[in-house]
């Protein structure tokens, strides 16, 4: 909650993705990277509600475009899995856009499998990945 404004900051760096709620800053983790002052990426994690021991990587270890490439968002999937193994949670689950082909292979380097979910959270066409950890 101390960062909520910070989130919400870094949220707006992606035009198309809804507004966080309350219960994100609540429940939630999140990471920032920045370049001298300028944001550059960050990650969220949250609990994947009503499900027991399993997490969502919220906005997915978004990095912005000038700074792609260098390896950030997979160094924040494994961060990201240090922190839900701490939790004790048992599964992660995340999503990615339908033609986002690098996230997707960051997410298969991390060693999600694809998933073809029977109520899909995201939007239509979206890719899906789940962990057991």
């Amino acid at each position: 909650v101390i960062f909520a404004d910070e989130i919400i900051r870094f949220n707006a760096m992606v035009e198309e993705w809804p507004k966080l709620q309350a219960r994100h800053f609540e429940s939630g983790y999140w990471w920032f990277a920045y370049l001298d002052d300028e944001p550059m990426a960050f990650a969220g994690l949250v609990p994947f509600d009503p499900i027991p021991l399993v997490g969502y990587l919220k906005r997915c270890c978004y990095v912005a475009p000038d700074h792609r490439g260098h390896g950030l968002q997979f160094r924040f999937f494994i961060e990201l899995e240090r922190k839900a193994k701490e939790l004790g949670w048992t599964m992660l689950l995340g999503d990615c856009g339908e033609k986002n082909s690098f996230s997707a292979s960051n997410f298969i380097k991390a060693g999600y499998q694809r998933v073809d979910p029977e109520q899909p959270w995201a939007r239509p066409n979206d890719q899906y990945f789940a962990k057991m950890i």
